[in-house]
């Protein structure tokens, strides 16, 4: 059968793919449908035909898969924020964990893979401590599914309560100007640290103590442990309880929260810009990498493999850059631990703490 944009087909989805879409098959094409749900059989109009995939937009639901659950946030297929709000947690959660191990897989190219963790948030609602609100036209709330406009929301089901009320006050007095304002539940304090306008934060505040403590275990302990894009210092604190010393490289108003926040030698610098002329005289037991979602520049996986570090450990947001990150750090390393972390519940997010230890010169090509 042959069908083009604007064609009306009937689709049974299969799974969640990485972007938060269900996949089913049209004619050996893999299908990319949003707002699905694993098992449900749906009616769908294809906005894009291509060789080898095609993408359309959910018209019905004709029978909902049991994954699939009752939605009660009145926003939900507007607002751009929780994707997967329609699906029940457990689903959710096994999601994730197949995304990460299918990029390890694939894009890694990781024959072997231990047994994968799993640090739960303690609610799936009600957990967000800070997030960006735009402001535009009167309008308070945030940007549209695929567009730019704001969807005006008067109560965010993930929001915290603090960060609610900080919702709430904006609406009370809107900016005159279109702008983008951050919204956080815990004030410019979070789990002791200071944290500045335009400073990166984990979202979810009721994560916080339990993400930090099971991303410093994997570090272990020992004289030296060297932290890349160390933020604010969400871990480096508690680094400091396990090492004799702390190396932490952050740049610009994260570094200065970063002195502030903790005891350790500060960097600033950018990670690669460091690695360029700051790794002489140092060798860590462990280094810990928290990148951006675009993962980290080849330069910095050089010199890792220089310094070679007895474990590597590095906290992700993206599967697909943390497997590609993970086969350049190259052999010499094996995956020890994997924890898939509950970051974002509702979403399609996968957040990640993998442990790498160096192999032993008889391990190497085992």
């Amino acid at each position: 059968m042959s069908v083009g944009p604007g064609a009306r087909v009937e689709l049974r989805i299969e799974r969640l793919t990485a972007g938060g879409d269900g996949l089913a098959r049209l004619d050996g094409r893999a299908t990319f449908v949003p707002l699905t749900a694993p098992g449900d059989r749906v009616r769908a109009e294809l906005v894009e035909v291509k060789p080898r995939y095609a993408r359309a937009r959910l018209i019905e639901v004709l029978e909902p898969g049991a994954a699939r659950r009752s939605v009660e946030c009145p926003y939900f297929g507007r607002c751009g924020g929780c994707d997967w709000l329609h699906i029940k947690e457990a689903t959710q959660r096994a999601a994730r964990a197949e995304i990460l191990r299918d990029a390890l897989v694939r894009i890694g190219k990781l024959e072997q893979l231990p047994e994968f963790e799993s640090l739960a948030s303690p609610s799936s609602l009600a957990y967000r401590a800070r997030a960006r609100v735009a402001c535009e036209g009167g309008r308070v709330g945030f940007r549209g599914r695929g567009t730019r406009e704001v969807v005006d929301i008067e109560h965010c089901r993930v929001l915290d309560p603090g960060a609610q009320r900080e919702l709430e006050l904006l609406r009370a007095r809107p900016p005159r100007k279109p702008q983008e304002v951050e919204i956080r539940g815990f004030g410019g304090e979070a789990a002791g640290l200071r944290v500045s306008p335009g400073s990166f934060f984990q979202a979810n505040g009721r994560l916080w103590d339990a993400w930090a403590d099971q991303v410093v275990q994997l570090c272990g302990s020992g004289e030296l442990a060297l932290e890349l894009y160390a933020g604010v210092g969400f871990y480096t604190g508690r680094l400091e309880r396990s090492f004799a010393r702390v190396v932490a490289v952050e740049r610009g108003t994260s570094a200065e929260d970063l002195q502030h926040n903790t005891r350790a030698r500060v960097i600033s610098s950018s990670a690669e810009e460091f690695v360029e002329t700051g790794l002489a005289g140092l060798a860590p037991e462990v280094v810990l990498l928290n990148p951006p979602r675009t993962g980290c520049d080849p330069s910095v996986l050089a010199a890792i493999r220089q310094l070679a570090p007895a474990r590597v450990v590095y906290v992700s947001c993206d599967a697909a850059t943390l497997a590609r990150d993970v086969a350049r750090i190259g052999a010499e390393y094996r995956v020890a631990r994997v924890i898939v972390i509950d970051a974002l519940p509702q979403t399609h997010h996968v957040e990640s703490a993998l442990l790498l230890n160096r192999l032993t010169l008889g391990e190497v090509g085992e």
